[in-house]
């Protein structure tokens, strides 16, 4: 993995004209597309998620810092071999070496959900309350081609939700994962989804001007072959460990009382165009 540690989200746009250039890139090779998809879903390994715990207790002293991670198969450690390498227990660790505090943290992940499935079978799993909710969602968003814009509004509906339950947490949005570089993934396929990765993020990243107490995270831009499992498409214990100190480091501004501020990247005319490219679904890749 390159440009480490990852960060919160720094200016970045994509001109309407090259979306326009990639959406129809896209739609003229959704047949190979569809091929490639069910051909690595065919031959890919499906490993299984991470063996428990799923959930600890960091020793500390003062008040008990909680922390939640939720979201797709990246959350409840697919790929890796015990919850103990998990982001949520990875981010955990490095709170309680930071603040001096016990940390309590719960690990809770569904196999190839999206924020919309997120909603229906995550959410009620969520026993609070918590200071710090960490929402990893997007590989499986840009797989189904979800629109920027709805994606944005599923992430911030989910937020909302999920605060409903277990109190006014921070939020720490994880980046979504640049798919261009998973090793499973062969052109054009790695480049279409990685466009997708790509817009997915920048509309995450309006959030931070629409939800309190919220920063977006930002992956690299490529993330090398030896952070990634066995099935070339899962991140590794290594990889993890990285993304939970960056957790970690993100949340902690906002757990201290800190502000984050960004400007998204997206202008007016680019956020109109993702809306009107996004709304018409260039096909969903079965992986």
């Amino acid at each position: 993995m390159v440009n480490l540690p990852m960060h919160a989200g720094s200016e970045k746009s994509l001109s309407p004209a090259l979306l326009l250039v990639r959406f129809v890139c896209s739609i003229a090779l959704l047949p190979l597309l569809a091929w490639q998809g069910r051909t690595i879903q065919r031959t890919m390994p499906r490993l299984k998620p991470a063996r428990p715990p799923h959930e600890g207790i960091i020793p500390g002293e003062g008040p008990l810092l909680r922390v939640i991670a939720v979201g797709e198969s990246s959350a409840s450690g697919v790929g890796l071999a015990t919850g103990e390498e998990t982001v949520a227990a990875v981010a955990a660790r490095r709170l309680a070496q930071r603040t001096k505090r016990a940390v309590a943290w719960q690990a809770r992940g569904l196999y190839g959900a999206t924020v919309r499935e997120g909603f229906k079978r995550l959410l009620p799993s969520l026993v609070g309350p918590a200071d710090l909710l960490i929402v990893a969602f997007g590989v499986n968003d840009a797989k189904t081609c979800r629109s920027p814009h709805c994606f944005a509004r599923d992430l911030a509906q989910f937020v909302n939700a999920a605060r409903e339950r277990v109190g006014d947490a921070a939020v720490v949005i994880a980046g979504v994962a640049p798919l261009n570089s998973f090793p499973a993934l062969r052109w054009p396929l790695a480049t279409v989804l990685g466009w997708r990765a790509e817009v997915l993020q920048l509309a995450a990243e309006r959030l931070l001007r629409q939800v309190p107490r919220l920063v977006v995270q930002r992956m690299p831009a490529r993330i090398e072959a030896d952070f990634f499992a066995a099935d070339g498409f899962h991140t590794n214990a290594k990889a993890h460990a990285r993304w939970g100190e960056d957790i970690a480091a993100l949340a902690l501004s906002l757990l201290e009382g800190g502000h984050r501020t960004f400007t998204p990247a997206l202008t007016n005319e680019s956020q109109l165009t993702l809306r009107e490219l996004g709304s018409s679904c260039c096909g969903t890749v079965a992986i």
